[in-house]
Parts: C-alpha cells; sequence; structure tokens
C-alpha cells in the first residue's frame, strides 16, 4: 500500500512543478506557430512591444523552470547549479523556437530575438537571486 501512496505522491508533484512550465512552453510554441500575430500600427511601439513579449514570456520560463527544479531536486550540491540548467534549458528552447520560426509561413528566425529571450531569462535569474 506504501508503494501506490509514493506513486500517487509522485505524479502529483510532477503535475504540480513540472505541468505549469510544459504548459507555458506549449503557449510559446503556439504562438510562434501563427503567420502573423497582431501589430501595432506604429512601428516602433510595435518593436517595443514584440520585444518585450520575448523578455517577459522567457523571464515566465525561467521562473516556472527554476521552480520546478528547487522544488523537485533537494540535493545540496545540485541546488547552486540549478539556475545555470535553468538558463541552459531556456537557451535551447529559444533556439529550437527560432528553429521552428523558420519553418512557419511568414515568419523568419533570428539570433536578436534569442538574446531577447535570455535577456528575459537572465532579468529573471537576476531578480530570483535578489540582484535586482
Amino acid at each position: 500500500m506504501k508503494i501506490n501512496s509514493s506513486i500517487g505522491l509522485l505524479i502529483i508533484k510532477v503535475l504540480n512543478y513540472y505541468l505549469p512550465p510544459v504548459l507555458w512552453a506549449g503557449i510559446i510554441f503556439l504562438l510562434s506557430a501563427q503567420s502573423a500575430l497582431p501589430t501595432l500600427s506604429a512601428s516602433p511601439l510595435d518593436f517595443l512591444f514584440k520585444k518585450m513579449s520575448h523578455i517577459f514570456v522567457y523571464a515566465v520560463l525561467f521562473l516556472l523552470i527554476h521552480r520546478a527544479l528547487t522544488r523537485t531536486h533537494r540535493q545540496i550540491t545540485l541546488i547552486p547549479t540549478i539556475w545555470l540548467w535553468t538558463l541552459l534549458f531556456c537557451l535551447l528552447y529559444a533556439t529550437g523556437d527560432e528553429l521552428h520560426q523558420s519553418f512557419v509561413p511568414g515568419r523568419f528566425a533570428t539570433l536578436r530575438d534569442i538574446g531577447y529571450d535570455m535577456l528575459g531569462a537572465s532579468l529573471a535569474l537576476l531578480y530570483k537571486y535578489r540582484y535586482v
């Protein structure tokens, strides 16, 4: 009986901590799959809105992944490197997202967008560790 309750607790833990970042990554994927996103009429405002969106969604992705890793990996040796693994995952996902966009009609991939994505993840890191 104890084994079944342990498995149930593990499933609840995984769903509670890992489902939110997976769903958020899915939202990013769905937005990237759109041929055209809503735009603002003024070009500088449109540019600013889109780049701030990149920063925001990857800051949230960083925070969700970081939360999942810190809550499920309590080994003392892993904790100091969780921020590094989280940043690395964000970089890999941002790169894959830009690659995905390159196959969507009307969209194209840019290294600059990966930079904005990583800026968002880095700002979340600084916020999380109270540097900002």
